[in-house]
C-alpha cells in the first residue's frame, strides 16, 4: 500500500529545500533592510476571525480548510497572512506606529490545484499599519521589487489601480456604490476567464452597464495619460489625487519604470479600500501574478475598537519558485562544504575529532557514519555535489596532516590542519 501525500500538498526533498530556503532567506533579507520586522501568528485561528464580513470574502471563506476542536468551537487554518495580522494588531494597539512587518508562512485554500497554485503553499507578506501617507503605498512595493530583483528577476511589470477610482467609474456607469464589492470580485475573474464570460455574469448578476463599465477600464497610456481621459467621471477627486501621488512618489522611491496603470485590476479580496497592485512576471504569464497586494483600511477595525490604515503586498513563493526553476535561474547550492572520509579504525576518532573542529569553524561538515570503504564514500560525495572531500589514513596521521580532495577537478594534496581551516574557510 502507498500512502500518498493530500491533493494540493507536497513534500520538498533536500534539494528542493535548499533551493526553498535559499528563496526565503533571499526575501527575508531584503525585508529586513527595508526595516521589516518579522511576525508570526497561528497557523489556524477561530471562524470568527477568518469569515468576518468584508475580510476575505464568501468565495475565500468558502475555501477554508475548517474543522471543529474538541471544545466543538469552528476553527479554521489561515488562508492568508494578512487577517491574522489584522487581528494581533487590534488585540496589540499599543505597537509604536507605524508597525512595519513581515510575515513568511505557510497558508492554505481549499481550491483547484493547477499549475503553480496548491492547496499549501507559502507567501512572503510586508505591511505598513498606521499610516495613510502616499510613501507608505510605495514602501513595501518598493521592498518586493528590490526582493525579486535580488532572485534575479529583472523583466516584470507592476500593475497599479485604486478601487475607490474604479468604484467612481462604476458609479458614473450608474452601477450602485453598494455594490461596488460583488462588481470587483467578479471582474477580478477577467483574466482567467476572459472578458465576455465575465461580461455575462456580471449581467446575470443585475449588472446591466457592464459592458460600458469594462469598456470604460480599457484605457491605454501612461498612467498620467489615461488619468486625465478619465477625470470628468470622477466626482471624489481624491481618487485620482491619491493615485497622482503615489506614481510620484514611486519616483523617488526609484520604482515608477516598473509600474504601469491598470483600470481593471480588481484584486478579489473584500478587504482592499484604496490603492491595489499586481507583479508579473514577462512572458511567464502562465502562472499569473508572482506578488499582489493594496491598501486595506478598514480590515483592523473589524477586530478591536480602533480602525488603522493599512497597506501591504504578497509574494506568492510557490510561483516564484516555478519561475525560478523553469528559467533556470538557481545557482548551485549545497549546505555541505566537506565530507570527512576515515581509512581504517584507527583514523575514526581522529575524523570525528576534526569534523567536530571544522564544525566549530562554521564549516558545513559531513562525516562518515556507516563505515564504508573510501571509493562507496567519494561515490557518496559526489552524488551530493560536495565540494571536498577530506581523506585521513594511517600516513596521514603520523605526518599530522590530511588529504584535501577538490571533487570538481580531482586534484588532491596534503595540507596541515591550519592550512586546511584557511581553504575550507
Amino acid at each position: 500500500m502507498t500512502f500518498e501525500t493530500p491533493r494540493g500538498t507536497r513534500d520538498f526533498g533536500p534539494e528542493a529545500m535548499a533551493k526553498r530556503n535559499w528563496v526565503l532567506n533571499k526575501i527575508r533579507e531584503v525585508y529586513e533592510r527595508f526595516g521589516y520586522r518579522p511576525l508570526e501568528t497561528p497557523a489556524f485561528e477561530s471562524m470568527e476571525v477568518l469569515g468576518a464580513k468584508s475580510s476575505g470574502g464568501e468565495s475565500v471563506v468558502k475555501e477554508v480548510f475548517q474543522f471543529k476542536d474538541r471544545g466543538d468551537r469552528l476553527m479554521g487554518l489561515r488562508f492568508d497572512l494578512t487577517v491574522p495580522m489584522a487581528r494581533f494588531v487590534a488585540n496589540n494597539p499599543q505597537i509604536p506606529k507605524p508597525f512595519k512587518r513581515y510575515q513568511i508562512g505557510r497558508v492554505w485554500r481549499y481550491e483547484e490545484p493547477q499549475a503553480g497554485r496548491f492547496r499549501e503553499f507559502w507567501q512572503a507578506d510586508v505591511d505598513v499599519i498606521g499610516s495613510s501617507e502616499p510613501e507608505s503605498n510605495a514602501d513595501p512595493l518598493a521592498a518586493v521589487i528590490s526582493a525579486l530583483k535580488e532572485l534575479g528577476f529583472k523583466d516584470f511589470v507592476v500593475k497599479v489601480n485604486s478601487r475607490e477610482l474604479m468604484e467612481e467609474l462604476a458609479n458614473w456607469c450608474g452601477i450602485e456604490r453598494k455594490r461596488a464589492v460583488e462588481l470587483f470580485r467578479i471582474v477580478d475573474k477577467i483574466e482567467k476567464q476572459g472578458e465576455k464570460a465575465v461580461i455575462e455574469e456580471l449581467k446575470e448578476k443585475g449588472f446591466q452597464e457592464a459592458e460600458k463599465f469594462l469598456g470604460l477600464l480599457q484605457q491605454e497610456g501612461s498612467p498620467e495619460e489615461i488619468l486625465e481621459k478619465v477625470k470628468d467621471k470622477v466626482k471624489r477627486n481624491e481618487a485620482i489625487s491619491n493615485l497622482k501621488e503615489f506614481f510620484e512618489v514611486a519616483k523617488d522611491f526609484g520604482i515608477y519604470n516598473y509600474l504601469t496603470l491598470d483600470l481593471s485590476l480588481a484584486r478579489g479580496l473584500d478587504y482592499y479600500t484604496d490603492i491595489v497592485y499586481e507583479i508579473k512576471v514577462k512572458g511567464m504569464e502562465k502562472y499569473g501574478s508572482v506578488a499582489g497586494g493594496g491598501r486595506y483600511d478598514n480590515l483592523i477595525g473589524l477586530y478591536g475598537k480602533e480602525s488603522l490604515p493599512a497597506v501591504g503586498i504578497s509574494i506568492g513563493v510557490e510561483r516564484v519558485i516555478e519561475i525560478l526553476e523553469e528559467k533556470k535561474m538557481f545557482p548551485e547550492l549545497n549546505s555541505i562544504k566537506v565530507l570527512v572520509i576515515p581509512i581504517g579504525e584507527g583514523a575514526r576518532r581522529y575524523a570525528f575529532k576534526l569534523a567536530q573542529k571544522l564544525r566549530a569553524s562554521k564549516i558545513n561538515t559531513d562525516v562518515d557514519l556507516m563505515r564504508r570503504g573510501p571509493s562507496k564514500l567519494l561515490n557518496y560525495a559526489s552524488s551530493l555535489k560536495i565540494p571536498y572531500c577530506v581523506i585521513i589514513g594511517e600516513k596521514e596521521i603520523k605526518e599530522g596532516k590530511v588529504t584535501l580532495r577538490d571533487m570538481k577537478s580531482g586534484e588532491q594534496k596534503l595540507v596541515s590542519e591550519g592550512e586546511l581551516l584557511k581553504i575550507l574557510s
